[in-house]
């Protein structure tokens, strides 16, 4: 009898011993898939410190993950049944002076958060193995697991600024670069100094000046399912912009100061973010920042335009609850009566009804975030 006792008690033993190990594996328990409203955000206080949130409908933490450097744009996918996670981490080795963007990696995580791998810039066009590959911090698609776009700011003198902009001698802007990546091969890239006509569009650029103009500063990338072509939002150009996915022309530009489609003054934004398409992508849906000088308060605004007569056919704006002004950063998700919206430079998050505006959910956040996410 004591020989049986002390069989099982070896066998306990060992069962709580595996059971233990396994517990420390898997950390970051995977989330059940009929989770209610799972929230992902990322508030980060400075660029050296950053966490990863996941929350529930209520706002109620499920999971906390510290991250040495700053994190942003905290996505989920689901890749051929596979839950994948993906965040920007910034990156010190590589800063360009004066310039207010972050630089780092792309990780790709399990549905535990465990990394995967790490996304860099490859080589392409006039970059080599020895230029910097880190990539920025505002948007990332994932495709599958092998197929991925990436974009990125570098560093470039240019000598096609028109002469009635007075470019400076040896000027130098930030590139805005879109890269499509598939099986490991750079497939398809999109730099926007090879369209000199986006230098006089820029809102916040001086090009007389010797600094570092960062003219364009593309802050969102959102497939059109319809043509498989690519809606960009440029905050510096107060502009969305549709490219071609092939040849990289543009198709059509929407807002600024050479829009396709006529806007009325209600009807234009100020370095916007976050333009994706809804309403089975009939519906262009953006964050309307506002600007501290024109407009100092924040909307949501939504455009059905008609693509061959370059017209606006359906157009409504909401104000964001409360005077919300978020000078930088932010998104909007629209779902079935409500809009989630990460509020960017002010540390909240809320959803409102997309009728009323009234605030259904809120909650402050310890810092602020780029933006955040309800699944």
């Amino acid at each position: 009898m004591k020989k049986i006792h002390l069989i099982v008690f070896i066998a306990s033993l060992f069962l709580f011993i595996f059971f233990c190990s396994c517990q420390k594996q898997n950390e970051y328990p995977d989330p059940p898939p009929d989770l209610p409203g799972e929230i992902l955000v990322s508030p980060y206080p400075d660029i050296d410190t950053g966490e990863l949130l996941i929350l529930d409908s209520s706002g109620n933490e499920i999971l906390k993950k510290n991250i040495k450097g700053a994190v942003l744009n905290f996505q989920r996918w689901n890749i051929n049944g596979h839950i994948r996670y993906t965040y920007f981490q910034y990156n010190p080795s590589y800063i360009i002076p004066g310039i207010g963007t972050a630089l780092g990696d792309i990780v790709v995580a399990d549905a535990n958060l465990r990394e995967l791998h790490r996304i860099k810039l490859l080589p392409n066009n006039i970059r080599t193995p020895e230029d910097p590959d880190l990539l920025d911090s505002h948007d990332f698609i994932l495709i599958d697991d092998d197929h991925y776009i990436v974009m990125t700011y570098y560093l470039q003198q240019v000598n096609n600024i028109p002469d009635s902009l007075n470019p400076a001698p040896g000027s130098r802007v930030l590139a805005p670069i879109i890269q499509e990546v598939q099986n490991g091969q750079a497939v398809w890239e999109w730099n926007g100094t090879d369209h000199p006509e986006f230098y006089a569009s820029g809102v916040e650029s001086n090009f007389s000046d010797t600094s570092v103009q960062d003219y364009m500063h593309l802050n969102s990338l959102f497939i059109d399912p319809e043509d498989d072509n690519l809606i960009c939002s440029f905050r510096n150009q107060d502009q969305v912009v549709k490219i071609d996915r092939k040849s990289g022309s543009v198709i059509w530009r929407l807002g600024g100061k050479n829009s396709d489609f006529p806007l009325s003054s209600d009807q234009k934004f100020l370095r916007q973010h976050h333009a994706t398409l809804v309403d089975d992508n009939r519906t262009l849906l953006l964050y309307d920042n506002g600007e501290i000088s024109q407009r100092p308060f924040s909307r949501i605004l939504e455009f059905q335009l008609d693509e061959n007569s370059k017209t606006v056919t359906a157009f409504r704006s909401l104000k964001v609850p409360d005077n919300t002004f978020s000078e930088y950063m932010g998104s909007v998700q629209k779902r079935a009566d409500s809009y989630f919206i990460g509020c960017g430079s002010v540390p909240r998050i809320m959803e409102i009804n997309s009728t009323t505006g009234k605030v259904i959910f809120g909650k402050q956040l310890t810092s602020k975030s780029y933006r955040a996410f309800k699944y």
